[in-house]
């Protein structure tokens, strides 16, 4: 095995690659099923947005499967397209016929259980050379078909880390393109999974692409991101609205928000995606699979930028140039009338519907509004403006 220890330290600064899971790992949560032509859809919204990767199924599970890779190969032109296979002959079989037809554009993403996890003797040999002998087999048979190999390190939390970066450098070995460190079980936080990434990443060639894949049991998805980008990643695995099973994903929409805000000088935060079509796409998604977002899901949610409290009103008049800006995302402020409303919220709206504002009381106009939310909450623009015309 050729000593990949010995790489050089000196790395090339990597762009942020986004490898969009929604219609694989995202299709997983529950009540979720999705049609060929549905996910060939949103597919074509999604390399439009610029993603480097569309994750496009497991075409051995189904019939169903199979036809969603091809449809979502077919329907696409330029972006790569990955199709998961076990270490299994059939499986890559299976997922090379669903997109042989664009297979200078396709990787194949594949793993090993962690067989070791089965066993008491978690450190046996001869489980862990098991794991390895059959890893490199599935990357080497896996190159002779396709152009690229991702290899996932699954259940990264819950196994040895030293065994984890022998693993590691045997697949690179073997000819892997791509490692994921998948927090399966999400058993890491932003320090432990920086940490792996670092240890597994200085044992490396620095051609290989080092992948992070969140889930978000415990809420720490996007930190989890962040940290695992920081400590030397440079694919992110995500979906739209955090879609998964258990407690979903790294969400798409945050972590694309998070580094054009916070990391928008920083070049291992750049990436080709366009924000603006974000909350379309979620919109079409929703609508496709009736999966609910929540109404305040940040980003995404339909009521996230509604707008009542008096406070919020005033402050987003005073600091706007240091606020996320909303356009950016394809969203606006929308503000309500309601008993938290304050003055600046009466008037924002009242300009917004058209009404000169110009010669109203609005202390008088307040305790008006205050009176009408006792009885109705949010106060509707119909009752706003009759409100306007008695005074």
């Amino acid at each position: 095995m050729r000593n990949a220890v010995t790489a050089s330290k000196v790395e090339r600064q990597k762009q942020m690659k986004i490898f969009e899971t929604t219609l694989r790992d995202g299709e997983q949560a529950a009540f979720i099923h999705l049609e060929p032509r549905q996910k060939a859809d949103i597919a074509v919204s999604l390399e439009a947005m610029g993603v480097d990767i569309i994750d496009a199924g497991f075409p051995i599970a189904s019939t169903l499967d199979w036809e969603g890779a091809y449809a979502i190969a077919d329907a696409t032109n330029k972006v790569q397209l990955s199709v998961a296979a076990r270490h299994i002959p059939k499986d890559i079989k299976a997922a090379y016929s669903a997109v042989k037809h664009h297979i200078d554009r396709s990787r194949l993403a594949t793993w090993v259980m962690p067989y070791e996890l089965y066993t008491r003797h978690a450190n046996d040999f001869n489980i862990r050379r098991r794991i390895i002998d059959s890893s490199r087999k599935v990357v080497i048979y896996g190159r002779e078909i396709f152009p690229a190999v991702q290899y996932y390190l699954v259940y990264c939390g819950n196994r040895d880390k030293d065994f984890l970066r022998e693993l590691a450098c045997e697949v690179a070995d073997a000819g892997a393109t791509c490692i994921t460190i998948a927090d399966s079980q999400s058993t890491l936080n932003p320090d432990s999974l920086a940490s792996l990434v670092s240890f597994i990443k200085e044992s490396l060639p620095t051609s290989i692409d080092i992948s992070i894949h969140c889930h978000n049991n415990m809420g720490l998805a996007l930190t989890n991101t962040v940290a695992a980008i920081k400590a030397g990643a440079n694919q992110v695995e995500a979906t739209i609205g955090g879609m998964g099973d258990a407690g979903g994903n790294t969400s798409l929409e945050q972590i694309l928000a998070y580094a054009s805000y916070f990391e928008k000088n920083n070049p291992l935060f750049q990436s080709g995606c366009r924000l603006d079509s974000l909350y379309k796409i979620a919109c079409e998604l929703s609508k496709l699979t009736g999966f609910q977002f929540a109404s305040n899901q940040p980003f995404i949610g339909p009521d996230t930028f509604t707008v009542e409290t008096g406070i919020h009103h005033s402050l987003a008049e005073k600091i706007p140039n240091s606020t996320f800006d909303l356009k950016v995302i394809g969203r606006n402020i929308e503000s309500i009338v309601g008993r938290h409303s304050g003055i600046v919220g009466l008037r924002n709206k009242l300009q917004e519907i058209g009404v000169d504002t110009s010669s109203i009381n609005f202390h008088i106009l307040y305790s008006k509004v205050m009176e009408a939310s006792e009885t109705e909450g949010t106060v509707s623009n119909d009752t706003l403006l009759r409100l306007v015309k008695e005074m």
